[in-house]
Formats: structure tokens, sequence, C-alpha cells
């Protein structure tokens, strides 16, 4: 369906903004505490200190929607699909709360403001948008809570290092742990060990699999199937139903990434049978995605549109579409929106869809989880955020939605 033809200007732009680091990647009321119908103002304060309420998410996802519709070759129904149990819980019997029913009440605040707490961050990655928004939604909670931040780690995607970083954290003698695992199955004794100490762990997007209900007080996620599903929209859209696609995948068992590309690949193939999933490719190391996607283009030179399991990936792919005259008509969607992606999408080039977690919520709930573990408050062993999809047409009200803050500048500029 695409066609070659001479690079755009839009890859020396690409080249410009790739210098900028990106995300890796990643209802309504009842109380989250015990003595959660004591009040209701603080709950009303923490729902509007995580950014947006639930209905301008509602509305932004529903304007989303809406956009999806009218921006493809050819207006396409897009099916509502359902995140299956088994692609959001993480343990048996562990069935999810919606970010919206959890709270805190003006007393259990207070206790925690008294408390004394301590929290530390031993980070997957840092440095780019995702990781950034994480630790900005916990510096909001602290400071709400009069928590103090002892330590924040960074492992930069390695396994080995965030073991070593938790050791160091914990010697720092927290209360609250915040944590995104890397290796489901590692570090299974230093958690533990960790929590038989009273440390409270509180996870966000992937948990160590083998934990038991009293080894940690939450995990927050979005739900990634759903952002998946997001992501397979707007390739539809765009498509206006029909083409042949890829899908970058990364190749490590953590059922948060796994869940992306199921989403997206289940609702192509219930929908959509004139979209042909040509080929799956599977990375260790996401800057490894435009060596794949060279390859993918030598031997499918007319492919239409790919995904991205998280940002970065993606971009490795629209830089190697550039370099092999691909059309800037390409259609590539990704889970996640970052920096580099966001600007790509503002300047109308390859990326046309992004199904986006919450960072910012993922970081704000953690500590409140966490929080009222700390003071013996219970607490939901899974608290789930809905993702929001992202296109041209909503990139200024989404950004704010994602990360509390106003759309970058220069983003902003783009859209004219």
């Amino acid at each position: 369906m695409k066609r070659r033809k001479v690079k755009e200007t839009l890859g020396i732009l690409l080249a410009l903004t790739f210098a900028v680091s990106t995300l890796a990647g990643c209802g309504s009321g009842k109380e989250a505490g015990s003595s959660a119908a004591g009040s209701s103002s603080a709950a009303s304060s923490v729902a509007s200190s995580a950014s947006s309420s639930s209905e301008d998410q509602s509305q932004t996802s529903s304007s989303a929607s809406s956009a999806s519709k009218e921006t493809g070759s050819a207006e396409v129904e897009l099916p509502e699909m359902a995140t299956p149990d088994e692609w959001v819980s993480r343990f048996e019997g562990i069935s999810p709360t919606a970010y919206t029913d959890f709270s805190a009440t003006d007393e259990q605040v207070e206790k925690i403001k008294d408390a004394g707490l301590k929290v530390g961050l031993v980070m997957h990655t840092g440095g780019e948008s995702f990781s950034e928004a994480v630790i900005s939604g916990v510096t909001k909670a602290a400071e709400e809570l009069n928590i103090e931040i002892v330590a924040q780690t960074d492992a930069q995607w390695d396994a080995a290092q965030q073991s070593t970083n938790l050791e160091s954290v914990l010697a720092k003698d927290p209360d609250i742990v915040i944590l995104c695992q890397i290796d489901v199955d590692a570090m299974t004794d230093q958690l533990q060990e960790a929590a038989a100490n009273g440390t409270k762990l509180v996870f966000f997007d992937n948990i160590n699999a083998h934990l038991e209900e009293d080894d940690y007080v939450s995990l927050v996620t979005t739900d990634t199937y759903a952002a998946g599903v997001e992501c397979a929209k707007d390739m539809a859209s765009e498509l206006g139903g029909s083409g042949r696609i890829a899908m970058f995948t990364w190749s490590a068992p953590n059922l948060g990434n796994r869940a992306r590309s199921q989403g997206f690949r289940d609702y192509i193939e219930a929908n959509f049978p004139d979209i042909e999933i040509v080929t799956e490719e599977f990375y260790d190391d996401a800057s490894d995605c435009a060596a794949l996607a060279d390859a993918v283009f030598a031997k499918y030179p007319d492919l239409d549109g790919a995904f991205g399991q998280w940002d970065i990936p993606l971009e490795g792919v629209i830089s190697s579409a550039q370099g092999n005259d691909i059309s800037n008509d390409f259609v590539g969607t990704c889970v996640d929106l970052g920096y580099n992606v966001a600007r790509i999408m503002a300047e109308d080039g390859m990326c046309k869809g992004i199904g986006a977690q919450q960072p910012y919520k993922d970081g704000y709930y953690s500590l409140y989880a966490g929080a009222l573990g700390a003071i013996g408050e219970e607490v939901p062993k899974m608290i789930l955020i809905d993702p929001v999809n992202v296109t041209k047409e909503n990139l200024e009200e989404s950004w704010p939605v994602i990360y509390d803050q106003p759309l970058p500048d220069d983003i902003q500029s783009l859209l004219g």
C-alpha cells in the first residue's frame, strides 16, 4: 500500500529530537482505607492533586476515539474490547480496583503526616519522560503527606543493578519502597526479607511474580492490554481497515509488557481481517529496533505500519523507515507518550496514535498506597489506571492528563 519516496525534512527534525531521551517503557469513590467512610474531603483532594479528574480523562478518551475515526483514509467502525482477567491480574484471586475508587480520608492523611515516614525509589531506569513523571508523582504525594524521600536509584534496565540498588536503599531504613521490577523472576528473597522486616513494598507497572499476598502492599499499573487495544484502534483507523503491518515486542516475560502486544494483536485479529500482521519481531534491547526494522523493510518494502511496545522501539522503527525511503504516510503506533514521539506526532510524522500510560498517577498513587499500608490501613492489592488514547487532534489536552503539566512549548508551537 505504501511506496518508497525521497526522504522529507522530517528526517532531519527527527534526528535532532532523538537527542532528547524518552520514556521506557511502562469509577466513583468508595474509600480505600478501613475508616474510609469517615470523610470525603481528603479523597477529593487526592483525586484533584493527581492531575485530571476522571471526568476530564473520560472526555479526553472520548475525543481521542472520535479523532481516530476521522484521521484515517476511510472511516471505520472501532468496536470496544474488554480486557480479559488473565491480562490484568498478576496473582490468582486478586482483582483490580480502579484508581478513581482509591483515596484517603482526612483522618488517615493526618495520621500519615504525623508518622514521619520515609520512602525510597528503586527505579527501573531514569532520565526519560515516563520515569521522570513517576518521580514527579511520588514527589507531589510526599509533599502532601509529609514523607521524606531518602533515596532514588536508577538501574538503567539492568536487573542485577536493580538488586544492588535495592540493597543500598534498604540500608537507609525506609518505611516504604516503591519500584518497577525489571525481571519479574529476580530479587524474590530480597523482597520477602524486606517485607518480613516491616518495609512496605509498592510496585508500579511490573511486580515480582513469586510474592505472597502479605509480601507487598499494592501494584499500581495502567491497564496495558487496553493500551495495546487503543494502539490497534489508531492503526485500523489510519489504514482504513486494511494493510500489512509489523509488531515490535520486548522479549522479557513481564506480563504488563506482554499485555500491550497481546491487546494490539487480539484487537486487530478479532476486528480487521484485512489487516495482516506479517511479522512480530522480538528484541532484548529497545535500541536494537532500528536494525530489526531494517531487516523487516528489506523483506516487506511495502509495509503499511508498525506497532512498538513503547515509544523508544517505535522511534527506532521510524528512523529505519526514513533511512529506507518509506513514505511519510507509514503508520506508527505505540504505548507511552514520550517527548520524541509527541514531537513526531505534532509534526505530522509517522507516529499517528498512542495508547498512553499515566506515569504521574503511577507514582502519586503508589506513595499513597504505601503510606496507608505503613499506618496499618487496608489497601487494594492492585490499583488500575485507564490508558489515554492520544492522537495529534488531542495531544495538547492529553499531555496534562498524563504528566500533570502543560505540553512543552516547542511541541505546542508545531500544532499551530
